[in-house]
C-alpha cells in the first residue's frame, strides 16, 4: 500500500530535526522513525499548509484499528506538555505516525514493535493554536519564539538568559 503524503509546516520541519538530533544522540527507540519521516515529508510555509494537516500544537482526531473509537489529542513537542490526558506526544509511535497526515489517511502505525501493527485513521483535525503556550527558550529557538522586540533583545546571542528577578 502507498503511504499517504506526508506534509509539515516548515516550522514544525526545523523543530522535529533538532528533537530526532537530540533522540539520536541519547539512542531512542523511535529517533530512526521520526528520522524516516521527515525525509518523507513535504514542506511549505506555515500560511500555505493545506487545511486539515496534523500538525503540532493542533488537535487531531483519530482511530486506530478498524472499530476502535475516536480519540481527540493534542500533538506536541513532549517539553511543551502541560495537559497529559489531551496531549499526544510527537515522540510515541503514534504521534510520528500521525505527523503530517490529512483526514481520511489511513495507515499502518509506524515504529510499533509488532509483527502486524494497528491501523491509524485521521477523522478530523481542529485548526492550530500557539496562544498560550509558552515554549522553553534555548539558544536556536529564542529569536523565533519571543513575543516581543524587548523579549528578543534581552536574549543574549550565546545562548544563556539574562539573569532576571528570581533567577
Amino acid at each position: 500500500m502507498k503511504r499517504p503524503v506526508t506534509t509539515l509546516s516548515a516550522g514544525d520541519y526545523v523543530r522535529l530535526q533538532e528533537l530526532a538530533r537530540l533522540l539520536g544522540e541519547h539512542i531512542h527507540p523511535l529517533a530512526s522513525a521520526l528520522l524516516r519521516k521527515l525525509d518523507r515529508a513535504s514542506w511549505r510555509e506555515a500560511d500555505d499548509m493545506p487545511e486539515q494537516t496534523v500538525l503540532l500544537d493542533g488537535f487531531v482526531t483519530y482511530r486506530v484499528g478498524g472499530t476502535g473509537q475516536p480519540e481527540r489529542r493534542r500533538l506536541i513537542d513532549p517539553a511543551d506538555g502541560m495537559w497529559p490526558p489531551a496531549e499526544l506526544s510527537v515522540i510515541t509511535p503514534l504521534g510520528i505516525t500521525l505527523l503530517g497526515l490529512s483526514v481520511g489517511d489511513r495507515i499502518p502505525m509506524i515504529g510499533a514493535d509488532i509483527r502486524a501493527p494497528p491501523w491509524v485513521e485521521v477523522v478530523a483535525v481542529d485548526p492550530v493554536t500557539t496562544s498560550g503556550i509558552v515554549r522553553g527558550l534555548t539558544s536556536s529557538n529564542a529569536p523565533a519564539i519571543c513575543s516581543s522586540l524587548a523579549d528578543h533583545l534581552r536574549w543574549p546571542k550565546n545562548g544563556r538568559r539574562l539573569p532576571g528577578k528570581g533567577e
